[in-house]
């Protein structure tokens, strides 16, 4: 584009003659962009005439719009430019664990921990079971929104499994048979929209947490607890995750 003169309005080009990579590359973009955009203002100045107000007007919009899509870039370069070269497996993903439940290891307690309750006290226990093999399987207890998830491989034969929820108000359940040996962790899903706090999740924190006995579940909706397992939230789907390496008492402490 040249003025009438037939002299060029601007010249455009790249630092260095050509462009660089990582952050360099983001910033001789940027530099081009900006001179991009001042040619287009020179072009809106002198190729209309100042009653030609809307193509004015339409040509600095699209200088806007290039700045925009310049700054977007660049901070997108920037970002891959301090990312690590070279990631190692996470301990969940080598586990054969869901992202974030702490690399399967349970902390050894003895305190005691307020339970979460159901919004509607199970008036008896409700078991389920399923032989679940090699290959893994999963068991489900929709009436306490329980679901347990047998990875491939986490038992060495057929094993008849078996889960209660325990009757009362305690988000609670019994796993047999006892002794069974897992070679890898389960996973326990309890949807959280079957609990009495379902209207006040915010701010809340979830652990799942072993106990030995029925014993250990008390009347004031505290219990006492020996392990606290790794365990993760998700308030969109309202559900708390958490591996479990042994079979015994488990429930859903909060916070």
């Amino acid at each position: 584009m040249t003025r009438p003169s037939g002299k060029p309005l601007l010249v455009v080009r790249a630092p260095g003659g050509r462009l660089g990579s990582g952050m360099s590359r983001s910033a001789d973009f940027f530099a081009v962009t900006v001179r991009m955009m001042l040619a287009v203002d020179r072009l809106a100045a002198v190729a209309f005439h100042p009653a030609s107000q809307p193509q004015m007007n339409r040509l600095r919009t699209l200088s806007a719009a290039i700045a925009l899509a310049a700054a977007s870039l660049v901070s997108s370069s920037c970002g891959e430019s301090t990312a690590p070269v070279g990631r190692t497996t996470a301990p969940d993903a080598l586990l054969g664990l869901p992202s974030g439940l702490g690399g399967g290891v349970s902390t050894l307690v003895d305190t005691t921990v307020n339970s979460l309750q159901f919004a509607v006290p199970l008036l008896s226990d409700i078991s389920r079971s399923a032989t679940i093999g090699l290959e893994g399987g999963t068991i489900d207890i929709p009436e306490t929104g329980f679901h347990l998830d047998v990875p491939k491989n986490a038992l060495s034969a057929p094993t008849l499994i078996t889960v209660t929820a325990v009757q009362g108000s305690a988000v609670a359940y019994e796993f047999e048979p006892h002794g069974v040996v897992l070679n890898k962790r389960l996973i326990v899903t309890q949807n959280l929209g079957l609990t009495s706090i379902v209207s006040s999740l915010l701010g809340r924190s979830f652990r799942g947490a072993y106990f030995t006995s029925r014993d250990d579940l008390h009347p004031d909706g505290t219990a006492f607890v020996h392990e606290l397992e790794p365990t993760t939230t998700d308030l969109l789907s309202l559900q708390a995750r958490f591996s479990i390496g042994h079979f015994s008492g488990y429930l859903v402490g909060v916070d």
